[in-house]
């Protein structure tokens, strides 16, 4: 597969190599236009484009939505909300950038990039989305993490979420709990105690330290202790357990890996400096 500008940075991706003069804005039908099959957001507000209309009909489309052109039709790229509040609006048109997207790849990575930035991408969908890049788009987390700007452990760490049983998963879609919470639970070991927490996090609406405290193992953890296993877990990029002896302080520090990630982690081990 060619790779495009995929792996080196926001800016490669996003800045097309002809100059921005040449990218008019078109007016386009909005029957011409389909929305991304592969649109990281699943899930929209029906009362925030309800506003983004409103708004729109008021002071006009501030922003043109971007597409890029497949034949005789389009497919968004960015700005679905923008489009379905003009549908709301029942206007024929819509201003557009058509910009050259070499590959669904390119499109995949430019709609996730787009709602990253806006900064309300749930959760889950993100992780969704990074999965779909990884498995299907065969990127690899580096360049996933690269390109839109995140860290790599970060993108581990997104990706975990799909770890969770299915009940828990939707839970996050849906605001219930948020992905501390859920990161938290993915301590436990089994699915049924995952929703055992899961069920006693939303009955009595515990903290993201309380769910960690319930999560971890029977053997307690100073608080100090605690906060060095969640550091590194979020360094690595996978989970740490730190197991210590009641009697004489000493103890291990446990990594989990796959068969994938095996190579990362002892990457990350070998780049920490000696003192």
């Amino acid at each position: 597969m060619k790779k495009n500008n995929i792996g080196k940075g926001l800016g490669a991706l996003l800045t097309p190599e002809k100059k921005a003069e040449s990218f008019n804005q078109s007016s386009i039908l909005l029957s011409k236009i389909n929305p991304n099959p592969n649109q990281p957001r699943k899930k929209f507000d029906d009362k925030s484009i309800k506003q983004l209309a409103q708004s729109i009909d008021e002071k006009g489309l501030i922003s043109p939505i971007t597409v890029r052109q497949i034949g005789n039709k389009y497919i968004i790229v960015a700005g679905e909300r923008r489009y379905k509040a003009h549908i709301l609006l029942k206007k024929k048109r819509i201003l557009a950038y058509v910009i050259d997207a070499k590959s669904n790849e390119d499109v995949m990575y430019m709609a996730l990039i787009e709602n990253i930035q806006r900064e309300d991408l749930n959760p889950l969908e993100e992780a969704k989305a990074y999965h779909f890049l990884k498995e299907s788009l065969e990127s690899s987390i580096t360049e996933i993490a690269k390109t839109v700007g995140k860290s790599r452990p970060a993108v581990s760490n997104s990706l975990r979420l799909l770890k969770l049983p299915e009940q828990i998963q939707d839970s996050i879609l849906k605001g219930e709990i948020n992905a501390g919470q859920a990161r938290a639970i993915l301590q436990k070991k089994t699915s049924q105690g995952m929703i055992q927490l899961w069920q006693k996090l939303r009955k009595e609406k515990l903290s993201v330290r309380k769910v960690e405290s319930l999560a971890s193992s029977k053997k307690k953890l100073s608080p100090q202790l605690s906060a060095i296993q969640n550091k590194l877990s979020r360094l690595i990029g996978e989970k740490v357990v730190i197991n210590q002896s009641k009697k004489n302080k000493s103890g291990f520090i446990k990594i989990n890996f796959s068969k994938d990630t095996i190579s990362r982690v002892i990457e990350k081990l070998e780049s920490i400096k000696p003192d």
